[in-house]
């Protein structure tokens, strides 16, 4: 695959999942594109995958021995990002939910920023209520903590320039991670910014139990 890099080095994007649907085989098949690499994390699935993942040279597989966890599993993606010698990485879920046609959008806002996170539009006729509920809270708390405006603190689907990457790794291991990224950020003065992406739900489950991720987010915010 011709590498498309920009500046002296290439793009590198970092998916996660846990027992994922066979839509992930169209994730990675409409993520590759638009990359140079590819990071497949497999957070100690319990079914067969072997027709779901696809081969080829630029992906490379990860597996974890047992469920560690989103933020387990982001922070060994980004790992072999950075192992890899990328410039810029791009974080997006398995359920296709984040639309890869977004990441040369995301590349292009990674000229001028170093953190960029796609922001959804959040309505109850598109986004489970809970979800809703749980999002505004924490974006808001986020926002009067990091003296920064967040629009959404929980969407998985972000860019990273690399050379920020060692600063903003997370402690925490489940879905709270995304957010202590973004508290991370702050403290470091790493500006976030923010792109418009659509989402898809189309009733599809979702791995988050709201109300132990915002426990577990209490538990980062006041660390």
């Amino acid at each position: 695959m011709e590498r498309r890099k920009i500046g002296k080095s290439f793009v590198t994007a970092v998916i996660p999942f846990y027992n994922p649907e066979n839509i992930l085989t169209k994730v990675i098949t409409e993520t590759l594109p638009h990359v140079d690499d590819l990071v497949l994390v497999n957070d100690g699935s319990t079914r067969n995958l072997d027709n779901i993942i696809p081969r080829a040279a630029n992906i490379h597989y990860i597996s974890l021995a047992n469920n560690s966890g989103k933020g387990a599993a982001l922070k060994r993606g980004f790992d072999k990002a950075i192992e890899l010698g990328s410039k810029f990485i791009i974080s997006l879920d398995s359920d296709y939910q984040h639309d890869p046609k977004f990441i040369p959008t995301f590349l292009e806002a990674l000229k001028t920023s170093d953190f960029v996170i796609g922001k959804r539009h959040f309505t109850f006729a598109k986004m489970p209520i809970a979800r809703v509920f749980s999002n505004t809270i924490t974006s808001k708390i986020l926002s009067f903590k990091t003296h920064q405006k967040i629009f959404d603190s929980q969407s998985g689907y972000r860019g990273f320039n690399a050379s920020i990457i060692k600063k903003i790794l997370p402690s925490t291991n489940g879905f709270e991670a995304e957010s202590e990224m973004i508290l991370l950020a702050a403290k470091n003065g790493i500006q976030i910014s923010f792109i418009d992406i659509s989402t898809k739900y189309d009733n599809e489950k979702s791995e988050i139990k709201v109300f132990s991720t915002i426990f577990n987010f209490i538990k980062v915010i006041l660390k």
